[in-house]
């Protein structure tokens, strides 16, 4: 299934501000007005699952389903009630132009993520991207990006339940972690009950 993630950064430019993986694009824009516009592109291309990020309100979801179509799911990143205050305090670090790192964690067929990881800067944000092959190397991920003073991470590309439950408790509520409003199975479920 072919995947896109698209997050907020100031002064991004969604044409430049772009990145592509085997089945994954990740987008950046400058300000939520842009998400249905760019999301209906990137259903145009391909993509059947948009994710948006923990920055982006859900308020936003329901604008880019619709600007998507029904054949496209669009998820954003929420976080659970052990997340809030540190993901209260990571957005005060933000509003104030001091935030720790963060990580997005993403799953790929085949990738390393020692290998693959990338970083990107839309100051003041530094983020870190790591694909990881499976839920299992997503917990040993999250662990040592916690130990190296990552502040909050994302989930992306796929996660289960279970898996996604797996991250939280590696992280032992020493960062916030962000969970897509639905995981893939339960869409795979809804798909074969239609």
């Amino acid at each position: 299934m072919k995947k896109a993630i698209i997050f907020e950064a100031g002064g991004a430019d969604p044409a430049r501000d772009r990145f592509e993986r085997k089945d994954l694009t990740i987008v950046v824009v400058d300000h939520s007005d842009l998400l249905p516009e760019v999301a209906a592109g990137l259903a145009r291309d391909g993509a059947r699952l948009i994710e948006l990020c923990g920055g982006v309100s859900p308020r936003w979801r329901p604008l880019v389903s619709t600007a998507v179509g029904p054949e496209v799911r669009v998820s954003s990143v929420t976080f659970g009630i052990e997340s809030l205050g540190p993901a209260a305090s990571f957005n005060q670090a933000y509003i104030a132009g001091t935030p720790p790192r963060a990580a997005f964690i993403f799953i790929e067929e085949g990738a390393d993520p020692a290998r693959d990881r990338f970083d990107k800067s839309f100051p003041p944000q530094d983020t870190t991207f790591v694909p990881v092959p499976d839920e299992t190397a997503a917990v040993a991920v999250a662990r040592a990006l916690i130990a190296e003073g990552v502040g909050l991470i994302e989930l992306y590309g796929g996660f289960t339940s279970a898996g996604a439950a797996a991250v939280i408790d590696a992280v032992d509520g020493r960062a916030p972690v962000g969970v897509g409003s639905f995981t893939l199975e339960a869409t795979f479920k809804a798909e074969k009950a239609a």
